[in-house]
């Protein structure tokens, strides 16, 4: 007799708005489908729906008559919290017995959220390759397996940490084939291709920004080797026909030796790609930057964060102002575009430290940027340093009432609608991007966009608590 089947599951969030649903960029989840290359690894069919890019019509109950998984797989973030807690119940509903297993940040980070509520049996605390097929092998016993959660008699038990996986190259590649990468693609306007996906080249931040989630990787670093990942963005070329790509990692200068053998081998590949990546504006060197373009970087995104250098400071973000002026000056003559990102509303920030954040993404002027209200993610320093609640009902761009906030969502999202028409309704910007467009549906979602930042409801309105 076979082993039993997996449904592996990408619960999505809500979108806010309808320009919002048009303009997001979408990627495969590569945590959840690394997990499900373990699982196939070890001869579990294996079974995958991504809800960011599908509705949900029905697709999940018709995936458990189909397959009938003894074991279904959730990746959980915290604004993906209210689908989740819709689809287990909806599985239960179905008189569905499979094994429910949660892994992700929010689950790591508070993994007796899942098991009190019933929306998970086992969490898979940190990260889930080996432990989550393990559950799958050893159930019912799995007391023994390093790096889950679970109920005894009521009460939460936690195993012993897992060691951090730091032999990258012996992970298998993530199964897309459970996906359709057709249904993947940049936001229109943005992208080169029709086509894209994302591939990762390490793990882990050695930085201390309190505001992000570190839960998983922590700041030890794990690196793949250059001969890996362009032997994986080979198999994507020739396998699926993508020829842009996404680094998808915190840094990609992060260790400027291995980044540098990397790009090297890139160039001498000749692997007629396009690309991006993430990188610090303060780790931004000259002379890589051109190795980069040469390797195919067309653009780089790099948080800035804050305009206020008391907000950065506060956040422990590790930059002056005057190094993201440096920072962007080296792209540009390196030929490489920047995007830039900016979050407001950090706890204590001022309306008029807002404005100064404001004034300063004008300033750099980036090719594209993007404006965030802050969140207060669980598991994040910022959230324990000013005990900041979570609303577990949360929509994006909300935030439960704290008294270290100093406005309120709804001023937040007239601020963040403010930011975006200063930026995006600037002709000089207007005319930089109609020059880009290359695709049809381009048009109508810029012309969309426009309307909806005139209408002032670019941020979404959500009804949150004020």
């Amino acid at each position: 007799m076979g082993k039993p089947d997996i449904l592996m599951i990408e619960p999505g969030y809500i979108p806010d708005s309808l320009i919002e649903r048009l303009a997001t960029s979408t990627m495969p989840p590569l945590g959840l489908l690394q997990v499900a290359a373990m699982f196939e690894q070890e001869g579990f069919p294996v079974h995958a729906l991504d809800f960011s890019v599908m509705p949900m019509d029905g697709r999940l109950q018709k995936a458990i008559q189909k397959h009938d998984p003894a074991f279904i797989g959730f990746s959980c973030t915290a604004p993906c919290l209210p689908n989740v807690q819709q689809m287990v119940r909806e599985i239960r509903d179905m008189g569905c017995e499979a094994i429910i297993l949660c892994g992700g940040y929010d689950a790591t980070a508070r993994p007796e959220v899942y098991l009190e509520r019933g929306l998970a049996d086992v969490v898979v605390v940190g990260e889930g390759e080996f432990s989550a097929p393990a559950v799958a092998n050893q159930w019912p016993d799995i007391e023994d397996i390093p790096g889950i959660a679970f109920l005894r008699n009521g009460e939460v038990v936690k195993t012993e940490q897992r060691t951090r996986e730091l032999k990258l190259d012996e992970l298998p590649m993530p199964a897309r084939h459970l996906l359709r990468m057709g249904d993947y693609k940049l936001a229109p306007g943005y992208r080169k291709s029709p086509r894209s996906t994302s591939v990762f080249f390490n793990r882990g931040c050695p930085h201390r920004c309190t505001f992000c989630d570190r839960t998983i990787f922590g700041q030890k670093m794990s690196f793949r080797s250059p001969q890996s990942i362009v032997a994986e963005l080979k198999h994507l070329r020739d396998t699926y026909g993508v020829h842009e790509f996404r680094f998808h990692d915190d840094r990609f200068l992060v260790h400027p030796r291995r980044s540098e053998e990397l790009l090297d081998l890139m160039v001498s590949s000749k692997l007629d790609i396009e690309w991006f990546c993430a990188e610090r504006v303060d780790k931004l060197d000259a002379r890589l930057l051109k190795k980069m373009k040469a390797a195919g970087c067309y653009r780089i995104e790099s948080g800035v964060e804050a305009g206020s250098q008391r907000v950065l400071d506060l956040i422990k973000k590790g930059i002056k102002k005057e190094t993201a002026v440096e920072g962007f000056r080296k792209a540009r003559e390196a030929g490489i575009g920047v995007l830039s990102n900016f979050i407001l509303g950090f706890p204590t920030e001022t309306v008029e430290e807002m404005m100064e954040t404001i004034d300063f993404s004008l300033e750099l002027e980036p090719d594209y940027t993007a404006y965030f209200m802050f969140q207060p993610y669980p598991g994040t320093d910022i959230a324990r340093e000013f005990d900041l609640p979570w609303d577990d009902e949360h929509r994006r761009f909300s935030r439960l009432p704290h008294h270290s906030y100093t406005v309120s969502n709804a001023e937040m999202e007239g601020i963040i609608d403010l930011a975006y028409k200063r930026f995006y309704l600037h002709p000089t910007r207007i005319w930089r991007l109609a020059k880009q467009i290359d695709h049809p549906e381009d048009i109508i979602t810029m012309g969309m966009g426009a309307i909806s930042m005139l209408r002032g409801g670019f941020a979404g309105g959500t009804g949150a608590p004020a």
